[in-house]
């Protein structure tokens, strides 16, 4: 999960796509990202045809993968390569953040960056032109995040819908705009299992907790869970709470974004937690970034306070509570102690090679969905998005 603390204002950086060094740097990616960082054995595919052929034809396509694991853009790179298409992307602000070097290279494969906390007109744009000339399929990620927990669709983006259902308004005569839902589904190979006890060990160390290699590992990570729940709760309100520890873990998020509402709203947010992050964080960022205000340090250092509150009360939403204890299996506990690698020590790798099967699910032409539901461009978002998670959802 990336952590949002930019300090300069957003720079847009738009597509930049090269036939001739796509192929290059997409080689190196497969050896250095796939192979090796990511440990990808095998990547395998079912529906890209549909794709291909569409694409062919001229149509406009929108791809909405669920968004499981830093290897995704990747793994769809190395996929459409097979099928000489070039997906480009809309992809977050940060990664292009990294490096001159990352951002020379994810614009030349055909990614363009997008401001998830404001009202990025340009990034906008840029996804209608790319649908609009049907040269490329887009690929966008509805969740907007990596939550390490691929069984479980979280809750989408509505952009998504409304940028394809904008664009399909002005397509040329004879030319469809389609959705393409589509589920990333990761599988470890089954020698991961014998990495968990000493990782678990270094995850306990790191709060100074002796390891209990002789407790079993689910109940062992949920017991170091509690014991990070509580050191929050400590850390915010001066001690641990009492309940369950699904139900600490809800009321923990749900006080930590209300603190904040009550602090930038005049009334208390509404939606999801993401939703409700996502419009707090676009104010929050709109003051420090306003060349125009006088902000004072210690203002300045509130408002970076507040959006470190933000950021722990993403993490909090990431971890589903029952996750690991119903129908839970050795990718379920190798994702968890992955992404309780990355938030508590600060970095994680792949223990173990992995397989990686995406699922394209068959097209939804937009044209067809609204003359069956009888909407207009307004009033379908909603309902196309809705359609898109349940999609996604029955494949995962």
């Amino acid at each position: 999960m990336n952590i949002y603390r930019p300090q300069k204002p957003y720079q847009f950086r738009p597509p930049k796509y090269s036939a001739l060094l796509a192929p290059f740097l997409l080689k190196v990616s497969e050896i250095f990202y796939l192979r090796r960082r990511f440990r990808l054995r095998k990547i395998t595919e079912t529906g890209l045809d549909a794709i291909s052929q569409l694409s062919a034809q001229g149509h406009t396509i929108l791809v909405a993968p669920n968004h499981a694991d830093h290897a995704d853009p990747p793994v769809l790179v190395y996929l459409a390569k097979q099928r000489r298409l070039a997906f480009h992307f809309m992809a977050a602000r940060e990664g292009f953040e990294v490096s001159p070097l990352h951002a020379f290279v994810l614009q030349r494969c055909g990614a363009f960056s997008v401001d998830r906390e404001g009202s990025d007109v340009n990034a906008i744009k840029t996804a209608m032109r790319i649908l609009r000339e049907a040269r490329h399929p887009l690929v966008v990620f509805p969740e907007g995040e990596i939550y390490h927990h691929q069984e479980r669709l979280d809750p989408l983006n509505e952009g998504v819908g409304r940028i394809l259902l904008r664009a399909a308004q002005k397509l040329p005569e004879g030319k469809r705009a389609y959705l393409v839902p589509a589920a990333m589904v990761y599988t470890y190979d089954k020698t991961v299992e014998t990495s968990f006890s000493d990782r678990i060990s270094v995850l306990e160390q790191s709060i100074t907790w002796k390891p209990r290699e002789d407790m079993d590992t689910v109940e062992r990570i949920y017991r170091f869970g509690g014991g990070l729940l509580a050191i929050k709760e400590i850390e915010f309100f001066g001690e641990a709470q009492s309940g369950n520890f699904v139900e600490r873990l809800s009321a923990l998020r749900n006080r930590l974004v209300a603190r904040v509402e009550e602090r930038h709203l005049t009334k208390a947010g509404v939606g999801s937690i993401p939703e409700r992050v996502k419009t707090l964080r676009g104010k929050i960022r709109k003051q420090l970034n306003d060349p125009k205000a006088t902000i004072s340090d210690e203002e300045k250092i509130s408002l970076y306070d507040d959006l470190d509150t933000l950021f722990v009360t993403v993490q909090l939403y990431s971890y589903p509570g029952q996750y690991l204890r119903k129908d839970y299996n050795i990718d379920r506990i190798a994702e968890t102690i992955l992404k309780l690698e990355e938030d508590v020590i600060g970095h994680a790798k792949y223990p173990a090679p992995r397989n990686v099967h995406v699922n394209f699910g068959n097209p939804i032409d937009v044209k067809e969905f609204l003359t069956e539901k009888s909407m207009n461009i307004r009033n379908a978002v909603n309902p196309l998005t809705k359609l898109l998670s349940e999609r996604i959802q029955g494949m995962l």
